[in-house]
């Protein structure tokens, strides 16, 4: 996958193997070139320290300290300087009286990490953001610093520089099948294995190119689930299955000349619609995921406009009235790659594929971990073991023992 996230894994790949540069041969497949239906480019561009995971809290503060020195990490001699444009707003986090209790344990755990977090009244919320109604939330949390939304394809394109200028090899096409050392062994399956080749489906072309391999990192985003069900692993060694699916996500963009001003955070609503500024003053963008039984078809990415009227409107303009009035300007549809099993990413080599690793699964963050997440698995590549961050109960070991790890800050 030749998302944000496989794109990082490559840059960290090369940049961690240090004197040994260009002894090690990187390549990033990625079926759609144009990343027209890539995650990465469609998502709504934030970044946050608001999570209830002390390991995402951590990968958040990490990405806000790279983002922070951008031009340091990815920057290209000779190039012009990286603007990721990012705008700092804050998250703004509201409860309702029945939640009160757990996100203030989690803006503690948040602050125990070194998130700079406050809480904040209905009345204190009123004082700040005049423009809200505070009707139904009993506390509110508010990122001090380190919060925001940028250009994620800004991001993606200065990974795909920088690690093409330290050598990293890149090719359209989609990985459809794999060659494992079972394929050389008796019938019965072994209690491992290691992948010896990918086949690579090359564009217009009913062709194969066999690709020759040490190391597979698995960044393929919506799709990772998938990929393991690929011709060529052996079924029984492809278990627990990784359970992340592609889900459907629509944004809007509308206009409200008298919504709230250029102070306006990033708000996630009681009822789980969020909207932030989108540019010009005046100008927003939002969405709301749907619950479980009403999850839209994944099978392309149209638009549910009705979505919007009924479900997302209401919502908005109880919270902020002037947007009783707003103007839908636009939309569209990405994916986020879910995982079913906890909605947090897995991380780490296969417990019986012994070269595979996975860095897929972020459901919704993984733009804003990318940076710590490629660290980590390249960190695990080249010296087996985690030196920046330790992410290791994010690996597969959860899902052998049914034990997931909730993330209560999914949006």
């Amino acid at each position: 996958g030749g998302g944000v996230v496989g794109w990082s894994v490559a840059y960290w790949l090369k940049v961690l193997e240090g004197r040994r540069r260009h002894g090690m041969r990187v390549l990033v497949v990625e079926r759609d070139p144009m990343y027209s239906r890539a995650s990465t480019v469609l998502s709504a561009g934030g970044i946050r320290q608001q999570f209830s995971l002390r390991e995402n809290i951590q990968m958040s503060r990490f990405s806000a300290g790279f983002l922070r020195n951008i031009n340091n990490y990815l920057g290209v001699p000779n190039e012009p300087p990286i603007d990721i444009q990012f705008r700092p707003g804050g998250y703004l986090f509201l409860a309702a009286p029945q939640n009160a209790a757990a996100l203030e344990a989690t803006v503690q755990s948040q602050r125990d990490e070194g998130a700079q977090v406050t809480l904040l009244s209905p009345t204190q919320l009123k004082e700040k953001f005049p423009w809200m109604n505070t009707e139904d939330v009993a506390v509110a949390s508010y990122g001090l610093e380190d919060e925001g939304w940028f250009d994620p394809w800004t991001l993606l394109n200065a990974f795909r520089r920088k690690a093409t200028s330290l050598g990293v090899q890149s090719c359209s096409g989609e990985v459809r099948a794999f060659v494992t050392s079972t394929n050389y062994m008796t019938p019965s399956v072994p209690p491992s294995a290691r992948i010896k080749y990918v086949h690579v489906h090359m564009p217009d072309s009913l062709e194969y190119q066999p690709v020759a391999c040490a190391i597979v990192v698995n960044a393929a985003g919506a799709w990772a689930g998938k990929l393991l069900e690929a011709e060529g692993l052996p079924r029984g060694l492809c278990r627990p299955p990784l359970p992340i699916q592609p889900r459907k996500r629509y944004v809007f963009t509308w206009h409200c000349p008298s919504g709230p001003g250029l102070s306006c955070p990033f708000l996630i609503d009681t009822s789980g619609a969020y909207f932030r500024p989108d540019g010009a003053a005046g100008n927003y963008l939002g969405g709301m995921s749907p619950p479980e039984e009403e999850e839209p078809d994944p099978s392309d990415l149209s638009v549910d406009h009705d979505y919007f009227q009924q479900q997302i409107w209401p919502r908005l303009a109880r919270r902020v009235p002037a947007f009783e009035s707003l103007r839908v300007r636009g939309s569209w549809a990405g994916y986020y790659d879910y995982n079913t099993f906890d909605q947090n990413g897995v991380l780490g080599p296969h417990p019986r594929l012994e070269n595979l690793f996975a860095a897929a699964g972020f459901s919704g963050h993984g733009l804003q971990h990318a940076p710590a997440a490629g660290r980590a698995v390249a960190e695990l590549v080249l010296k087996g073991r985690y030196e920046t961050l330790d992410l290791r109960r994010l690996g597969w070991d959860r899902l052998v023992d049914g034990e997931p790890l909730r993330e209560h800050g999914v949006v």
